[in-house]
């Protein structure tokens, strides 16, 4: 039997998030929910609930079932809220500017300028993400704006889709600064001064977006070479 201190709980316990959300994703592809099942499912598949049921049950498995008391248990996570509470309150806050960007429509209208560039539309889609990443710090949004933006011109160029789902995804990471909440939270888990963050955490995300583009121009290059091949023969 598995001692409730040994390694295989704490690893287990900290993995039920995932486990969790594995489940709730990959059940309904097996059996179809309908009715008050696919309430239940949807209400236990929301993430706010995932990670709820996930430390309740590591209450008890890394606390209680170990002998731990209650009052023990929560004394630990009121020391663990008040080293994270600043990286969270950093976070909340890139989010919520992230929002206001969102919602007035800024990044559309970057995008908008920025399509009538006379560029290759691999590296436009590069260069369209880029730049909203720079400007609203968010990855997430920068693709997602980007697709609805470039899909237009993919159907006229003819690009390879395939292509363009990694220019855009390489763009979208490019130039990671203070207005990401991944910056802040890499700055604050290594106890890293600003220049620092922006010295190691930045040029990572610039090197890893300018070699994607390249890696990407590359196999373009690659592709049309061998249509050329296959039309000539």
């Amino acid at each position: 039997m598995i001692s409730c201190q040994g390694p295989a709980n704490s690893f287990i316990s900290s993995l039920l998030p995932v486990i969790f959300l594995m489940v709730t994703t990959v059940l309904p592809l097996i059996i179809p929910p309908s009715g008050t099942w696919k309430s239940i499912l949807e209400f236990v598949g929301d993430p706010a609930i995932l990670l709820l049921l996930a430390i309740g049950i590591a209450t008890y498995t890394l606390g209680i079932r170990t002998g731990k008391s209650l009052k023990a248990v929560m004394d630990i996570y009121g020391e663990a809220v008040k080293d994270i509470a600043m990286i969270l309150l950093i976070i909340a806050g890139a989010g919520a500017l992230k929002e206001v960007f969102l919602d007035s429509g800024v990044s559309r209208d970057i995008a908008n300028v920025l399509q009538t560039w006379p560029v290759h539309p691999l590296v436009l889609g590069w260069l369209i993400a880029a730049i909203i990443r720079i400007c609203l710090g968010s990855a997430t949004v920068a693709g997602l704006t980007t697709a609805g933006i470039i899909l237009p011109l993919m159907t006229r160029s003819h690009v390879n889709p395939n292509l363009m789902v990694l220019s855009v995804g390489a763009g979208s990471l490019m130039f990671s600064h203070v207005n990401d909440g991944g910056f802040w939270l890499f700055k604050e888990y290594f106890n890293l001064s600003i220049k620092d963050t922006l010295r190691s955490w930045s040029i990572m995300e610039s090197l890893v977006a300018l070699i994607g583009l390249g890696g990407v121009l590359f196999l373009s290059l690659l592709l049309n070479n061998q249509e050329r091949r296959n039309l000539y023969f």
